[in-house]
């Protein structure tokens, strides 16, 4: 469900009322249609019990039943979420890259067809997902048209200094003299070898990483400026990731790449904390693992 502003029928980012509701959806993205009928249930159930003291539940209840109806959502219009790209750009580098860190004689990371093919396929997407985070186009749902359009609020809220501030908007503009090289780099490469099939331009990996960097601090500042408070979102669980390995290589290798993509996973998590032109880190958090340890205590209680 995203409301548009009057006489306006297309959905896209010009159209939609600057409203926080609007926003939320545009951030966080809606549940998947796959699980919508789940949670429907499970809060259908928590209301039918009588547990529901505060009505929080059944607010939550009659907003899944109204995205469920809503036309744009049954039809897959509504926007996928500036968190749920963000995510799976972190979670297809760090995985790609954590495999090839540990071994060079599997098939998927030897220079063959399949790794070449493997990896053309994920330098595409994440260049696709990371570049259209950056798209000015007065319709495009992307970061840079948030950070555009919040950016004065932002500076009141003193989530960060001035000078960060600017430096991010500098980032986002179209003057390439003010852009960060990296960045810079990264832009050229999906603009001329991605979009229009131009010869390559140098670039490295570490370009995407700085460029990755940039983005997920900006998304720091924007989920602190809209959802303040909250506890980081997890990442896709490593279980979840490498099972499917598990009989072309050893316990211990799958525990290596385990490692190497918690390490790589670990520096974006301290990049969202870093503030981008003085390197002093601060208590933005958006993403990190959840990690809950409970001490169980063993009393003996002496009988007389």
């Amino acid at each position: 469900m995203i409301s548009l502003k009057q006489n306006c029928t297309a959905i896209n980012f010009k159209n939609m009322e600057k409203i926080k509701d609007n926003f939320i959806l545009l951030l966080y993205g809606t549940i998947d249609k796959e699980i919508i009928d789940q949670e429907i249930q499970r809060n259908q159930e928590i209301v039918d019990g009588g547990y529901d003291t505060t009505g929080q539940t059944q607010g939550q209840l009659d907003y899944l039943n109204k995205l469920k109806a809503d036309p744009h959502y049954q039809s897959g219009n509504l926007p996928r979420g500036i968190e749920k790209i963000i995510l799976q750009i972190m979670e297809s580098y760090t995985f790609w890259h954590s495999i090839n860190e540990v071994d060079s004689k599997f098939f998927l990371t030897q220079d063959n067809y399949v790794h070449n093919l493997i990896n053309v396929s994920i330098t595409f997407m994440i260049s696709c997902e990371l570049a259209k985070l950056f798209n000015h186009d007065e319709g495009d749902f992307s970061l840079a048209n948030i950070w555009k359009h919040d950016v004065d609020e932002i500076k009141k809220s003193n989530i960060i200094d001035s000078d960060e501030i600017h430096y991010i908007t500098a980032q986002f503009a179209r003057d390439e003299a003010t852009r960060d090289p990296s960045i810079k780099r990264f832009l050229n490469f999906r603009n001329k070898s991605v979009a229009h099939n131009s010869n390559s331009i140098g670039i490295e990996w570490s370009d995407f990483v700085s460029t990755i960097n940039f983005i997920i601090r900006v998304w720091g500042v924007v989920d602190e400026y809209y959802s303040p408070n909250c506890f980081p979102r997890p990442v896709q669980l490593a279980d979840q990731l490498y099972t499917p390995l598990l009989p072309h290589f050893k316990l211990t290798e799958i525990q290596e790449m385990k490692e190497a993509r918690l390490k790589l996973m670990q520096g974006m998590f301290k990049a969202a904390s870093t503030n981008l032109v003085t390197g002093i880190q601060d208590n933005i958090k958006p993403f990190g693992d959840l990690k809950i340890t409970v001490k169980i205590q063993s009393i003996t209680k002496e009988i007389e």
